[in-house]
């Protein structure tokens, strides 16, 4: 029963995260928007897809070789289903927090670095009916790139720490648990794309 609801839970803030992105560049900044899709495998339900809006309003538009890049806030929206909101008052969650871990890849013009980057999911009031958003936020690391030429980032799957509270904000009785989503086959996993020189 754990199990199974933790995953459900998974989605209420995925992300896919669902998720996170890695920063580079260290001249002005550029915008990145990204609609990407996660799976999340129910051991109750079966499986669940989960759409999520990535955004950043400072990915630099370029970096240098060797000169470390600049940190960059990150924002992953996603929309809970009346389902999985639903499950969260059967088991008396009425607010939802945690952390969300993203694997980031950065093609670096053919080298390629693997880099995780964490969210925070502040504490979201559960409605007693519909749909509800659920908005996670960090701050992307820096990175030195060694190579010149195009540089893209690309999102990948995601852990989920999530803890579901009663109303008085104590821990409901399944505590915190970790899921992990992955990304949907077949979509789009670019996020940004900029020039190392």
């Amino acid at each position: 029963m754990k199990t199974g609801f933790f995953t459900r839970a998974a989605a209420v803030v995925l992300v896919a995260g669902a998720l996170s992105v890695a920063t580079a560049g260290t001249s002005s900044a550029a915008t990145a928007s990204l609609d990407i899709t996660y799976v999340c495998e129910f051991s109750i339900t079966g499986v669940h897809d989960v759409p999520a809006l990535v955004t950043s309003p400072d990915v630099p538009d370029s970096a240098t070789v060797g000169v470390p890049t600049a940190p960059a806030s990150h924002t992953v929206t996603a929309t809970v289903s009346d389902d999985i909101r639903n499950t969260l008052w059967w088991i008396g969650g009425r607010s939802v927090d945690g952390t969300l871990t993203t694997n980031v890849a950065v093609d670096n013009a053919g080298t390629v670095q693997n880099l995780t980057a964490t969210s925070t999911i502040p504490n979201t009031a559960v409605p007693s009916s519909g749909t509800f958003q659920v908005v996670a936020t960090g701050t992307l690391p820096s990175m030195t790139l060694a190579n010149a030429g195009t540089t893209t980032i690309s999102l990948g799957n995601a852990t989920l720490s999530l803890t579901p509270r009663y109303a008085n904000g104590d821990p409901t009785w399944i505590g915190t648990v970790n899921s992990p989503c992955t990304v949907k086959a077949g979509q789009a996993t670019k996020f940004h794309e900029f020039q190392v020189a």
